[in-house]
């Protein structure tokens, strides 16, 4: 573990230049986290790649309360989400679903590179699902996380006490159907929850799941 913090910084700086990459089916195996460019042409995302960097969390902002990594999925939501989650998008933990929690390569590296991490997803491989990962950074870390995202094209928002950062585009698949995606990312304190969902997204998942983490 120390080694990580430096590399999780150069990841960051590399961010610039990379753009958020969807793929065309829903939970199949995802794009190499290597950086090499898909067989298929990348979605376009609706808003600007090229979008500035927000500012830095303001000092006076709500954002250093702590958490420790859950033990559990089962520890990620209020018992009405956990409902809503059974009834519409079952399983949880479907072996079988690869679905990263995100697109960008820069943001995959970081999350396999030793950070204390827990992945959730619901669904089954071939139709509608998510993937979530609750991440331990530092609080001098989520900044760059931040603006990674924003030049990406995610729009950024308060929420929660935190940041809340989500971008969502429409692409066809194989069968030239129009297939819904998106990623959705909290950041606040030392925490991140990264998501993302095919299909859809049920209403206030993200915020479900902050609340729940930091009560």
């Amino acid at each position: 573990m120390t080694n990580t913090r430096p590399r999780i910084r150069t990841l960051l700086a590399a961010t610039a230049v990379i753009s958020a990459a969807f793929a065309l089916a829903a939970c199949v195996p995802e794009p190499d986290p290597t950086g090499s460019s898909p067989s298929s042409p990348a979605p376009s995302v609706s808003a600007s790649d090229s979008a500035e960097p927000t500012a830095s969390v303001p000092a006076d902002r709500p954002q250093t309360v702590e958490i420790s990594l859950p033990a559990s999925c089962d520890a990620l939501y209020s018992p009405q989400m956990r409902a809503t989650l059974e009834d519409r998008l079952p399983p949880l933990n479907d072996p079988a679903v690869t679905l990263y929690s995100t697109q960008l390569v820069p943001a995959l590296e970081i999350l396999e590179s030793g950070v204390p991490t827990l992945r959730c997803s619901w669904g089954a491989p071939g139709g509608a699902g998510l993937s979530t990962n609750v991440t331990v950074l530092t609080a001098e870390d989520l900044p760059g996380v931040q603006d990674m995202l924003a030049v990406n094209g995610f729009g950024c928002e308060d929420a929660v006490g935190g940041i809340l950062c989500s971008v969502q585009t429409e692409t066809l698949d194989l069968d030239s159907k129009l297939v819904t995606r998106g990623e959705s990312h909290f950041l606040r304190g030392n925490g991140w929850v990264a998501t993302s969902w095919v299909g859809e997204l049920p209403a206030g998942y993200t915020e479900d799941v902050a609340a729940t983490l930091w009560g």
